[in-house]
């Protein structure tokens, strides 16, 4: 466990900055809509469903080419890891968001991976926080899914 603790983390702000980048420079347009009276807004269902596949290609990709090795205890561990620096920076970035504006900025983009869970949250009316403190502490968990059982040898 101590020789994998970085991987969920590194691997999701690696995913988060990608997604982020293919959102913004080439998919979201898909998402943009013109309206009746010649306004440009986004679509946010389309927004949702743009996030949601990439979300599951982070997973898919993930889950079977890097995960796929790794024990669920290392993966539980490796994902706490990436929990507990999102809770951190999370707070960071929410007490400091009017000082520290670009550091917010990072940070959105270090955790795009999973944003279509608070994108559902707010759907749902859940507070803003609340809706962020979802994708800071559930998505992570869910490579426990691919890891490897616990061999025991007695």
């Amino acid at each position: 466990m101590k020789k994998s603790w970085w991987k969920v983390p590194l691997y999701c702000m690696v995913a988060s900055w990608i997604c982020f980048q293919l959102e913004i420079r080439f998919l979201g347009r898909w998402a943009i809509v013109t309206l009746p009276d010649g306004s440009i807004s986004s679509d946010n269902t389309r927004w949702m469903l743009m996030s949601a596949g990439l979300f599951l290609a982070v997973v898919c990709i993930g889950g079977f080419f890097l995960f796929r090795k790794m024990t669920r205890k290392e993966i539980f561990f490796s994902s706490s890891t990436l929990v507990a620096l999102n809770i951190v920076l999370g707070i960071f970035t929410y007490l400091t968001q009017r000082i520290f504006t670009s550091f917010a900025m990072l940070w959105s983009e270090l955790s795009e991976w999973a944003s279509v869970f608070s994108q559902i949250a707010f759907q749902f009316g859940l507070n803003e926080w609340l809706s962020a403190a979802i994708v800071w502490i559930l998505p992570p968990y869910i490579f426990l899914l691919f890891g490897k059982k616990e061999v025991h040898t007695d």
